[in-house]
Order: C-alpha cells, then sequence, then structure tokens
C-alpha cells in the first residue's frame, strides 16, 4: 500500500499546482471552484469516512463514543489553529466582510503548507491500514489541496505579492504532501491507532470545508452557482461512496 500513498501524494502534488495555475487563469470562477471543493470536504467525512471507521472500530476495539470525540477535537483543533493563525481581519463594513493582511501571503503558506504536510501523513497512514479507507483519505487530500492551491495563489497575489513568488509558493504547498507521503513510508502506525486517526481527520475536513471554504465560496460567487457546485461536490463523494461499498 505504501506504492499507493506515495503515487496519490504525487497527485496531490499536481492538483495542488492545477488550483494555483486555475485560480491565475480563471479568477472571476475560483467561488465556483472553491464550493465543489468545500461540497466534497463536508461529503467525505459523513458519507465515507466517518462510516468506514464504524465498521474497522469494532475489529480494532475502539469504542463508537471515542470514534465521536475524537471527530470534534479534530475539528476543535482545526477552529482553534485557524483562529490564532487567521488569514482575515473583520473590516468595517456593515456586511463584516473579511480582507487580508498586508503579509497574509507569508501566514497563508505557513498554514497551508502545514496543512499540505498533515494530508500527506494522513495519506500514508491511512493505505497503511486499509486501501478503502486510503482511497476515500486520498480522495478528500486531492480536492483539499487543489483548493489550497487557489487560496494559495489568490492571497498571495492579493497582499501585493509578484506574481513569481506567489507561484513559488504554490510549488512549496505542493511539495509538503510528498514529503508527508514519503515520511509515512518510514512510521509504521498500530491498527488501534490508524482507526483514532481517522475520525480526526474527519473532523478536520469537515472544518475546513464547512467553516473555512465554504463561507469564502458564498462571497466570491454567485448564491446558485455556489449551492450547485456544493451539491456536485457531495454527489461525486456519494457515487464514490456505492461504488466503494461504504
Amino acid at each position: 500500500m505504501n506504492v499507493f500513498s506515495l503515487l496519490f501524494a504525487i497527485i496531490t502534488f499536481f492538483s495542488t499546482l492545477v488550483g494555483g495555475i486555475l485560480a491565475a487563469k480563471y479568477r472571476k470562477d475560483i467561488g465556483t471552484l472553491t464550493a465543489f471543493a468545500a461540497g466534497v470536504l463536508i461529503a467525505v467525512p459523513l458519507l465515507d469516512l466517518l462510516p468506514e471507521t464504524f465498521k474497522l472500530a469494532v475489529d480494532a476495539n475502539v469504542s463508537i463514543n471515542d470514534v465521536m470525540y475524537l471527530t470534534v477535537l479534530g475539528f476543535i483543533l482545526l477552529f482553534v489553529l485557524d483562529r490564532y493563525l487567521s488569514l482575515h481581519n473583520p473590516s468595517d463594513s456593515k456586511k463584516q466582510s473579511y480582507k487580508r493582511q498586508k503579509r497574509g501571503g507569508v501566514f497563508a503558506t505557513s498554514q497551508l503548507t502545514a496543512h499540505s504536510f498533515v494530508d500527506g501523513l494522513a495519506i500514508g497512514f491511512t493505505f497503511q491500514f486499509e486501501f478503502e479507507a486510503g482511497l476515500i483519505v486520498a480522495v478528500a487530500v486531492i480536492c483539499h489541496d487543489f483548493a489550497d492551491g487557489m487560496s494559495t495563489f489568490t492571497v498571495m497575489l492579493n497582499s501585493g505579492n509578484s506574481l513569481r513568488n506567489s507561484i513559488r509558493m504554490v510549488f512549496l504547498d505542493a511539495v509538503a504532501p510528498v514529503v508527508g507521503a514519503i515520511i509515512s513510508l518510514f512510521i509504521q502506525v498500530p491498527q488501534y491507532y490508524i482507526v483514532l486517526l481517522l475520525p480526526f481527520f474527519a473532523g478536520g475536513f469537515l472544518y475546513l470545508g464547512a467553516s473555512d471554504l465554504l463561507p469564502e465560496a458564498h462571497q466570491l460567487s454567485p448564491q446558485l452557482k455556489t449551492i450547485f457546485a456544493s451539491l456536485m461536490g457531495f454527489l461525486v463523494i456519494f457515487i464514490l461512496a456505492r461504488i466503494l461499498n461504504v
């Protein structure tokens, strides 16, 4: 399964680059692309990761309560990190919109790159345990890092950075999951702890999709386009879940 983890990490690398390129070429449609990625990230925990965890928990002697506690922990951890490492400052607008900080590009790169590195570890660890679970996590990571590529480029450019530096930051974010996947090749995690990691990642994906990407999509894209793109993201994961018999 180590071969698959490295393969999907490389796909994630290109996904991040494509996200950055599309952000540069089709900036007016970033909201629609972000809405689709948000739909995928919300659907993956609800339709794939958590149902899969419930099945695996029986064999690994992990209680359902522990599964749910770790889901909440994953959500809260990213919430806290996002608040303390936030790229946004409230503006004076009555609509409570948000504006980027002047150094937002630097903070964005460090935050998104750290997420991408953990994503690479997630792919490697879950493929160690089961192919289906690893595939599910890999799909979520590919969509997530696709959105990361768009976000990294947009934040860098909007904070006054040059086109060249913005692309460099996207490349750095793209390399991070590959590094994480390579490290996972040399670390063996017992089955019990891998089952505990799955709901933790599920909680993180829920936060990233529902609280990070989706609100941004609503600001960047018309309401109907956002809804349609998000539903398409849900549909893709639903079909994948049926194929994998989750």
